[in-house]
């Protein structure tokens, strides 16, 4: 029995994940009574809406042993964008292809610093963030933009029945990313870059490839959550994106998805967000102070590493037996 359950955890891409989940829960739970109200529990998934889908395109790169830290910026860009466009009385269809085209180049040029120039992940979407946010603020020239047309903001803030029109977006991502990554051919070679690190070597160009490719789906998810993250807010602002600078790497690493490359996926994505949310949610509830959400995820982002690196570590052990 030990050893099934043993074997369980080190080969499930999401036990761990599972386990955090049912932890904060129950902390949650014992800790407000208000947390299992209706109109919180939409809360937590509306807000979890928008960082998964923030966090999405994020999965795809990590598998791939990269890591994209322009995201939130990408957001606020596309965010600008599509707030400036709708102030010129652009038609919403033209807005939004606007705003996914622009994260789609974004991550593309991404994916060519690190694909093709062989730049560190880290430096090159780091730099890449810092133009990025250099660009929102020529775009917004330092001003916020308010009240975006009423047939704007149903995106954000919208409801299809009883269910928010994020969730519902929310949701399709996951089903159309779970497919991609787990049924296609491009999601097994991506899987299969992270988890061979001489396939670069023996595969350069599909390498290079794949790597501008994931990058892209990033960019392209990026776009989303800033069309989504602007209706909500109904305002634009080059900083808008900030708050989500940690939390959307988070959301990746507490859904399991290893920061080496290659094991993990979407599933755990979700996961992690609401893991994530759920935090935030009852530290805001409870009162304590805002200082501590940093606190938390960090030390929740060094369990979740710390326990893959150890399973990697006893899985070589055993395949040596």
């Amino acid at each position: 029995m030990k050893n099934k359950i043993a074997d369980y955890f080190m080969h499930s891409k999401y036990a761990y994940s599972m386990i955090v989940l049912v932890i904060v829960i129950l902390l949650a739970t014992l800790s407000s009574g208000s947390f299992l109200t209706g109109d919180n529990l939409m809360t937590v998934l509306r807000q979890t809406s928008v960082l998964f889908i923030l966090s999405s395109g994020l999965t795809a790169v990590v598998l791939t042993g990269g890591i994209d830290l322009s995201v939130n910026n990408t957001a606020a860009l596309v965010g600008c964008i599509v707030a400036q466009l709708l102030l010129l009385n652009f038609s919403i269809p033209v807005v939004i292809a606007v705003g996914l085209l622009a994260g789609l180049v974004i991550g593309i040029f991404n994916g060519m610093l690190v694909g093709i120039l062989k730049l560190p992940p880290f430096v090159a979407t780091y730099g890449t963030n810092m133009v990025v946010l250099g660009i929102s603020t020529i775009v917004m020239q330092g001003a916020v933009i308010y009240n975006l047309p009423r047939n704007f903001t149903p995106i954000g803030v919208g409801y299809v029945g009883i269910i928010p029109v994020p969730v519902i977006i929310a949701f399709a991502l996951l089903g159309l990313l779970y497919l991609l990554l787990q049924r296609t051919t491009l999601g097994r070679n991506i899987y299969m870059l992270g988890s061979n690190a001489y396939a670069a070597k023996y595969s350069a160009v599909r390498s290079v490839v794949l790597t501008i490719k994931a990058y892209a789906i990033c960019g392209l998810t990026a776009a989303i959550g800033g069309i989504v993250m602007t209706a909500r807010l109904n305002a634009a602002d080059a900083n808008m994106g900030n708050s989500y600078g940690l939390q959307i790497v988070a959301a990746v690493v507490m859904g399991g998805t290893s920061l080496l490359g290659g094991e993990g996926g979407i599933l755990g994505t979700f996961i992690g967000a609401l893991v994530l949310t759920i935090i935030v949610n009852v530290i805001n509830l409870v009162g304590i102070s805002s200082y501590l959400q940093s606190l938390a995820v960090g030390l929740v982002i060094i369990l979740m590493v710390w326990l893959d690196i150890s399973t990697r570590n006893r899985r070589k052990k055993i395949a040596r037996l």
